[in-house]
């Protein structure tokens, strides 16, 4: 069976106007929707069309009448990201709206999903949250990984949100190098992953593992799907499973493991850490790195998501500064190290 796949777009910045403080996008994925939560702040207008209970007022006397479509904006206040269901629920008072059909200052949900469109005005825009959004526009790597040996496959896909684990196939080895409980032989066993595989929408693949499993069945993958094998690199792990995903990020080998958030936040944090470790162009903590960066001897600064609020002066102070700011998740392993340090760090120009 030929490898199919309709491709992954890039979320459409339609209006970008600063001197208003508007962005106007639409989501094409479900990474738009993980960034544009992270842009995000409270008091936020948004704007977007939405399925509402309309008011019917009669006198004095407001009633709830048809549901119907119109277009409202709220001031954000409450924001849930549902990657189930492919949901971004945003809630606030509404502020404007049709007023024959709605009461202002009632609260209402707007529910973003993918290929939904979006306006978000801020009194003022962060250079990090433009810097988000210009590298939502650019083209997302979505890969394919499969890990494996002789007795087990384990799938997961990196996105710009993060890892997603998703199935394992089980070769049951016992007699035999050829020989597969259930399955019957070695050939079944790259036959059932090479049908999970064509099943899958991907830009890259990459096979890696201990051994040479991932050879012979690149060779199988060759005699069968020349297409699929064109996306396929091959990577080596020591360890297999979820074990063998998190190694193969960390190394980041691969050009195009390079493309992904993960991997460029893990190497930007393995380089703070080789910087402090021998003494070289680095710093860290809070008292450190505000010192640093009033000198203006900041290049990049390391901020963990998770202290986004509390240093959100420091950042604007920096970027002032000529400096360049670095968004750490702490949803992978080197995120949560950076994390544990106090989640700030930075890269020197020179040594203060």
């Amino acid at each position: 069976m030929p490898s199919k796949g309709r491709g992954v777009r890039d979320m459409i910045i339609e209006k970008l106007d600063m001197k208003s403080g508007t962005v106007m996008v639409r989501t094409e994925t479900l990474d738009d929707l993980w960034h544009i939560e992270r842009v995000l702040e409270k008091g936020d207008l948004l704007t977007a069309r939405t399925l509402r209970k309309t008011t019917i007022k009669r006198g004095s006397e407001i009633r709830e009448g048809d549901r119907v479509s119109l277009t409202l904006t709220i001031s954000l206040e409450k924001m849930e990201f549902h990657k189930d269901s492919h949901a971004l629920r945003l809630t606030g008072p509404v502020v404007s709206g049709p007023e024959d059909r709605v009461q202002l200052g009632s609260y209402h949900t707007l529910s973003t999903g993918i290929r939904s469109g979006l306006a978000i005005r801020k009194e003022s825009w962060k250079g990090y949250q433009l810097e988000r959004l210009k590298r939502a526009r650019l083209k997302k790597s979505l890969l394919l990984v499969c890990v494996l040996d002789r007795e087990d496959a384990h799938f997961a896909v990196l996105k710009e949100s993060g890892i997603e684990h998703l199935a394992e196939i089980s070769s049951h080895k016992t007699m035999g190098p050829d020989t597969l409980k259930g399955t019957g032989t070695l050939e079944d066993y790259h036959r059932e992953i090479l049908a999970y595989l064509q099943n899958k929408e991907a830009q890259a693949i990459v096979l890696a593992g201990p051994g040479f499993e991932r050879e012979n069945l690149l060779k199988f993958i060759k005699s069968q799907d020349p297409g699929l094998a064109r996306k396929i690199v091959l990577e080596h792990t020591h360890s297999t499973g979820r074990a063998g995903v998190t190694e193969l990020v960390k190394s980041s080998a691969n050009r195009i493991l390079r493309g992904t958030r993960i991997a460029r936040e893990t190497e930007q944090v393995e380089n703070l850490l080789q910087e402090i470790n021998r003494e070289g162009l680095a710093t860290y903590g809070l008292k450190e790195v505000s010192q640093a960066v009033k000198l203006g001897a900041v290049e990049t600064l390391l901020v963990s998501e998770e202290k986004l609020r509390e240093l959100e002066g420091l950042m604007n102070e920096a970027e002032k500064r000529r400096g360049r700011v670095a968004i750490i998740s702490s949803d992978h392993e080197a995120g949560e190290r950076f994390l544990l340090l106090g989640g700030i760090g930075a890269i020197l120009r020179y040594s203060v």
